[in-house]
């Protein structure tokens, strides 16, 4: 039994019941997700990705666990939460179920931030839309302009 096979799944992995046998390369994620190679390996020397695999070159290999992981793990990224908040999490995610309620706080913070920022953008595109019939009118009708 391999050492990959012999640790313990990660209360993540347990959650979303993601297979955790290393079966695509670097070049594969890259394709599966849009996410830069670059990315991914800054992500992984961060320790995002406490159980992935590497052969004995070092070369990656990741599960469908470890790409499920980058996916939150870029989601987080894009809510605004910052490296060492990822880490956070992702330390707490090892330490299994006793974390869940704090990751769940972290997780709904991270939403309502997002939600208030698709409020921002909701509201500015609205604005955008309203300048902009403004100035097609002014255009068709050749009027001087009025800021």
């Amino acid at each position: 039994m391999s050492a990959v096979e012999q640790t313990k799944p990660s209360d993540f992995e347990e959650s979303f019941g993601c297979n955790r046998d290393p079966a695509y390369g670097i070049a594969d994620v890259v394709a599966m997700t849009g996410i830069s190679a670059f990315t991914i390996r800054y992500y992984d020397k961060c320790g995002f990705f406490p159980n992935l695999h590497r052969d004995k070159r070092g070369v990656r290999s990741f599960s469908e666990a470890d790409v499920a992981q980058l996916h939150l793990v870029e989601a987080l990224r894009k809510s605004g939460l910052s490296i060492e908040g990822i880490q956070y999490f992702v330390r707490l995610c090892k330490r299994g179920a006793t974390t869940r309620a704090e990751r769940l706080s972290i997780l709904r913070a991270q939403e309502t931030v997002l939600e208030y920022q698709r409020e921002e953008l909701d509201e500015s595109l609205k604005r955008l839309h309203a300048a902009t019939v403004d100035l097609e009118a002014e255009c068709r009708s050749k009027r001087p302009e009025v800021l």
